[in-house]
Protein backbone atom coordinates (compact mmCIF):
# COMPACT_ATOMS: atom_id res chain seq x y z
CA UNK A 1 0.00 0.00 0.00
CA UNK A 2 0.98 3.62 -0.62
CA UNK A 3 2.11 5.90 2.19
CA UNK A 4 0.20 8.55 0.73
CA UNK A 5 -3.21 6.58 1.83
CA UNK A 6 -5.33 7.59 4.18
CA UNK A 7 -7.72 5.67 6.27
CA UNK A 8 -10.15 6.30 8.77
CA UNK A 9 -11.70 4.27 11.81
CA UNK A 10 -14.90 4.74 13.85
CA UNK A 11 -15.06 3.43 17.44
CA UNK A 12 -11.12 2.63 17.05
CA UNK A 13 -10.00 3.04 20.63
CA UNK A 14 -10.51 -0.20 21.66
CA UNK A 15 -11.43 -3.88 20.30
CA UNK A 16 -12.10 -4.40 16.55
CA UNK A 17 -11.14 -1.04 15.70
CA UNK A 18 -8.75 -0.82 17.10
CA UNK A 19 -7.07 -4.01 15.79
CA UNK A 20 -8.26 -2.90 12.11
CA UNK A 21 -6.82 0.94 12.41
CA UNK A 22 -3.39 -0.71 13.92
CA UNK A 23 -3.78 -3.53 11.17
CA UNK A 24 -3.89 -0.21 8.84
CA UNK A 25 -1.62 1.92 10.05
CA UNK A 26 1.13 -1.10 10.39
CA UNK A 27 0.49 -1.45 6.34
CA UNK A 28 1.28 1.83 5.92
CA UNK A 29 -2.27 3.65 5.72
CA UNK A 30 -1.81 7.53 7.23
CA UNK A 31 -4.80 6.58 10.14
CA UNK A 32 -7.78 8.22 11.65
CA UNK A 33 -8.91 6.84 14.77
CA UNK A 34 -12.75 8.45 16.26
CA UNK A 35 -13.30 7.58 19.52
CA UNK A 36 -14.98 9.86 22.69
CA UNK A 37 -13.37 8.27 25.58
CA UNK A 38 -9.97 10.68 26.16
CA UNK A 39 -8.22 8.05 28.10
CA UNK A 40 -8.89 5.66 25.60
CA UNK A 41 -7.77 8.37 23.03
CA UNK A 42 -4.91 9.25 25.12
CA UNK A 43 -3.52 5.35 25.07
CA UNK A 44 -4.39 4.79 21.26
CA UNK A 45 -1.79 7.80 20.68
CA UNK A 46 0.97 6.65 23.44
CA UNK A 47 0.98 3.10 21.22
CA UNK A 48 1.17 4.63 17.86
CA UNK A 49 3.84 6.79 19.36
CA UNK A 50 5.86 3.92 21.34
CA UNK A 51 5.44 1.14 18.00
CA UNK A 52 5.99 4.59 15.61
CA UNK A 53 2.69 3.91 13.69
CA UNK A 54 1.29 6.52 10.93
CA UNK A 55 -1.77 6.82 13.45
CA UNK A 56 -3.52 9.18 15.35
CA UNK A 57 -6.28 9.32 17.88
CA UNK A 58 -9.10 12.41 17.63
CA UNK A 59 -12.28 12.69 19.63
CA UNK A 60 -15.63 13.04 17.70
CA UNK A 61 -19.03 11.98 18.14
CA UNK A 62 -20.58 9.97 15.06
CA UNK A 63 -23.97 10.62 16.24
CA UNK A 64 -23.84 14.40 15.70
CA UNK A 65 -24.40 15.61 12.43
CA UNK A 66 -21.83 18.83 13.67
CA UNK A 67 -19.18 16.69 15.09
CA UNK A 68 -18.98 14.09 12.39
CA UNK A 69 -18.45 17.46 10.43
CA UNK A 70 -15.72 18.95 12.22
CA UNK A 71 -13.67 16.42 12.10
CA UNK A 72 -13.94 15.26 8.68
CA UNK A 73 -13.03 19.19 8.01
CA UNK A 74 -9.85 18.36 9.95
CA UNK A 75 -8.85 15.52 8.93
CA UNK A 76 -9.03 15.75 5.19
CA UNK A 77 -7.03 19.11 5.99
CA UNK A 78 -3.64 16.55 5.43
CA UNK A 79 -4.99 15.13 2.20
CA UNK A 80 -7.93 13.00 1.19
CA UNK A 81 -9.48 10.04 2.41
CA UNK A 82 -9.19 7.19 0.72
CA UNK A 83 -10.65 4.31 3.29
CA UNK A 84 -13.72 4.92 5.56
CA UNK A 85 -14.48 1.89 8.39
CA UNK A 86 -17.73 2.42 9.86
CA UNK A 87 -17.05 0.52 13.17
CA UNK A 88 -18.49 2.61 15.80
CA UNK A 89 -21.40 0.24 18.04
CA UNK A 90 -23.01 -0.97 21.07
CA UNK A 91 -24.80 -4.20 21.22
CA UNK A 92 -28.17 -3.64 23.97
CA UNK A 93 -29.63 -6.91 24.98
CA UNK A 94 -33.17 -6.03 25.83
CA UNK A 95 -36.05 -8.27 24.89
CA UNK A 96 -39.18 -6.65 23.17
CA UNK A 97 -41.01 -7.80 26.55
CA UNK A 98 -40.92 -9.70 29.67
CA UNK A 99 -42.80 -10.46 32.71
CA UNK A 100 -41.00 -9.40 35.87
CA UNK A 101 -39.39 -11.54 38.32
CA UNK A 102 -41.31 -10.96 41.08
CA UNK A 103 -44.88 -10.01 39.94
CA UNK A 104 -46.24 -7.04 41.31
CA UNK A 105 -48.90 -6.36 39.53
CA UNK A 106 -47.99 -3.93 37.17
CA UNK A 107 -47.70 -6.19 34.45
CA UNK A 108 -45.07 -6.76 31.32
CA UNK A 109 -41.49 -5.05 31.05
CA UNK A 110 -41.42 -3.56 27.82
CA UNK A 111 -38.29 -2.13 25.50
CA UNK A 112 -37.77 1.27 25.99
CA UNK A 113 -38.31 3.52 23.34
CA UNK A 114 -35.05 5.60 24.84
CA UNK A 115 -33.08 2.19 24.72
CA UNK A 116 -33.95 1.61 21.03
CA UNK A 117 -33.35 5.03 19.46
CA UNK A 118 -29.81 5.31 21.42
CA UNK A 119 -28.67 1.92 19.70
CA UNK A 120 -29.98 2.87 16.52
CA UNK A 121 -28.57 6.35 16.49
CA UNK A 122 -24.95 4.79 17.11
CA UNK A 123 -24.91 1.50 15.12
CA UNK A 124 -27.06 3.42 12.16
CA UNK A 125 -27.18 6.80 11.94
CA UNK A 126 -23.87 7.22 12.95
CA UNK A 127 -23.15 5.09 9.55
CA UNK A 128 -24.90 7.03 8.26
CA UNK A 129 -23.57 10.26 8.91
CA UNK A 130 -19.96 9.53 8.42
CA UNK A 131 -20.53 7.54 5.10
CA UNK A 132 -22.11 10.85 3.49
CA UNK A 133 -19.73 13.12 4.71
CA UNK A 134 -16.67 10.32 3.53
CA UNK A 135 -18.58 9.61 0.10
CA UNK A 136 -18.84 13.57 -0.34
CA UNK A 137 -15.38 14.21 0.30
CA UNK A 138 -14.15 11.68 -1.89
CA UNK A 139 -16.42 12.65 -4.87
CA UNK A 140 -15.40 16.42 -4.10
CA UNK A 141 -11.71 15.35 -4.28
CA UNK A 142 -11.81 12.65 -7.05
CA UNK A 143 -10.93 10.24 -5.33
CA UNK A 144 -12.30 6.54 -5.87
CA UNK A 145 -12.51 5.69 -2.38
CA UNK A 146 -13.92 2.97 -0.30
CA UNK A 147 -16.19 2.80 2.02
CA UNK A 148 -16.75 -0.58 4.70
CA UNK A 149 -19.10 -0.60 6.95
CA UNK A 150 -19.05 -3.42 10.16
CA UNK A 151 -22.03 -5.08 10.16
CA UNK A 152 -22.86 -8.01 12.28
CA UNK A 153 -24.13 -11.67 12.22
CA UNK A 154 -26.96 -11.03 13.49
CA UNK A 155 -28.31 -8.73 11.18
CA UNK A 156 -30.57 -11.11 9.68
CA UNK A 157 -32.40 -11.00 13.25
CA UNK A 158 -31.30 -12.44 16.80
CA UNK A 159 -32.89 -13.35 20.80
CA UNK A 160 -32.91 -9.73 22.40
CA UNK A 161 -31.89 -7.85 20.21
CA UNK A 162 -34.40 -5.87 18.20
CA UNK A 163 -32.88 -2.71 18.10
CA UNK A 164 -29.25 -4.09 17.56
CA UNK A 165 -30.40 -6.26 14.49
CA UNK A 166 -32.45 -3.93 13.03
CA UNK A 167 -29.62 -1.35 12.85
CA UNK A 168 -27.27 -3.85 11.26
CA UNK A 169 -29.65 -5.18 8.80
CA UNK A 170 -29.90 -1.51 7.96
CA UNK A 171 -26.65 -1.23 7.68
CA UNK A 172 -26.29 -4.18 4.93
CA UNK A 173 -29.43 -1.92 3.10
CA UNK A 174 -26.94 0.72 2.62
CA UNK A 175 -24.15 -1.25 1.78
CA UNK A 176 -26.30 -2.25 -0.96
CA UNK A 177 -27.49 0.88 -1.78
CA UNK A 178 -24.66 2.71 -1.46
CA UNK A 179 -22.89 0.46 -4.00
CA UNK A 180 -25.25 1.48 -6.62
CA UNK A 181 -25.49 5.13 -6.25
CA UNK A 182 -21.73 5.50 -6.08
CA UNK A 183 -20.03 3.08 -7.91
CA UNK A 184 -20.46 6.03 -10.88
CA UNK A 185 -17.90 7.62 -9.15
CA UNK A 186 -15.72 4.65 -8.16
CA UNK A 187 -16.33 4.27 -5.21
CA UNK A 188 -16.90 0.88 -3.74
CA UNK A 189 -18.89 0.41 -0.36
CA UNK A 190 -18.59 -3.23 1.36
CA UNK A 191 -20.07 -4.57 4.55
CA UNK A 192 -17.92 -7.14 6.86
CA UNK A 193 -20.36 -8.74 9.33
CA UNK A 194 -18.52 -10.66 12.61
CA UNK A 195 -19.89 -12.88 14.56
CA UNK A 196 -18.89 -13.54 18.02
CA UNK A 197 -15.52 -12.28 18.13
CA UNK A 198 -13.01 -13.81 21.18
CA UNK A 199 -12.20 -10.28 22.26
CA UNK A 200 -11.54 -7.40 25.19
CA UNK A 201 -15.70 -6.90 24.99
CA UNK A 202 -16.42 -10.59 25.40
CA UNK A 203 -14.10 -11.48 28.08
CA UNK A 204 -14.87 -8.43 30.22
CA UNK A 205 -18.20 -9.40 30.32
CA UNK A 206 -17.70 -13.09 30.71
CA UNK A 207 -15.21 -12.34 34.17
CA UNK A 208 -18.10 -10.42 35.34
CA UNK A 209 -20.89 -12.41 34.70
CA UNK A 210 -19.94 -16.01 35.18
CA UNK A 211 -23.91 -17.54 33.38
CA UNK A 212 -23.11 -15.12 30.80
CA UNK A 213 -19.69 -17.01 29.98
CA UNK A 214 -21.57 -20.41 30.39
CA UNK A 215 -24.09 -19.27 28.20
CA UNK A 216 -21.40 -18.24 25.40
CA UNK A 217 -19.59 -21.54 26.43
CA UNK A 218 -22.60 -23.73 25.21
CA UNK A 219 -23.09 -21.63 22.19
CA UNK A 220 -19.82 -22.51 20.55
CA UNK A 221 -21.42 -25.92 19.46
CA UNK A 222 -23.80 -23.96 17.24
CA UNK A 223 -20.72 -23.01 15.54
CA UNK A 224 -19.26 -25.21 12.93
CA UNK A 225 -15.60 -24.36 13.67
CA UNK A 226 -16.35 -24.81 17.20
CA UNK A 227 -14.56 -21.51 18.26
CA UNK A 228 -14.95 -17.74 18.43
CA UNK A 229 -13.29 -15.77 16.17
CA UNK A 230 -10.37 -13.02 16.71
CA UNK A 231 -10.64 -9.75 15.97
CA UNK A 232 -7.46 -9.84 13.40
CA UNK A 233 -9.79 -12.16 11.61
CA UNK A 234 -12.08 -9.84 11.20
CA UNK A 235 -9.17 -6.74 10.56
CA UNK A 236 -8.16 -9.38 7.71
CA UNK A 237 -11.62 -9.45 6.12
CA UNK A 238 -11.65 -5.77 6.18
CA UNK A 239 -8.28 -4.68 4.67
CA UNK A 240 -9.47 -7.52 2.01
CA UNK A 241 -12.50 -5.15 1.42
CA UNK A 242 -10.12 -1.93 1.29
CA UNK A 243 -7.65 -4.05 -1.27
CA UNK A 244 -9.82 -5.69 -4.03
CA UNK A 245 -10.99 -3.46 -6.75
CA UNK A 246 -14.27 -5.44 -7.68
CA UNK A 247 -16.14 -5.97 -4.49
CA UNK A 248 -18.62 -3.90 -3.92
CA UNK A 249 -22.27 -3.90 -2.37
CA UNK A 250 -20.79 -7.46 -0.84
CA UNK A 251 -21.54 -8.45 2.94
CA UNK A 252 -18.59 -10.35 4.17
CA UNK A 253 -19.82 -12.53 6.78
CA UNK A 254 -16.66 -13.45 9.20
CA UNK A 255 -18.83 -15.67 11.75
CA UNK A 256 -17.03 -19.35 11.81
CA UNK A 257 -20.62 -20.34 10.32
CA UNK A 258 -22.65 -19.13 12.88
CA UNK A 259 -24.28 -19.16 15.60
CA UNK A 260 -27.83 -18.58 14.41
CA UNK A 261 -28.79 -15.60 16.27
CA UNK A 262 -32.47 -17.32 17.41
CA UNK A 263 -30.55 -19.44 19.90
CA UNK A 264 -32.26 -18.36 23.58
Amino acid sequence: MSDSRNALVTGGTRGLGLAVARRLATEGWHTTVLGLDPGRLEKVRAMAEAEQLPLRAVRADVTSEESVREVFAEVTETGPLHLCVNNAGRNLSRLLLRRPRQDTGGGLLTHSLEDWERTVRLCLTGVFLVGREAAAGMVRQGVAGTIVNVSSGLAAGAYGQSAYTAAKAGVEALTRTWSYELGVYGIRVVAVAPGVMDGEALREKSTALPKHARYMEGLKRFVPLGRWGTEEEVADAVCFAAENPYVTGSVIRVDGGGPPGWVP
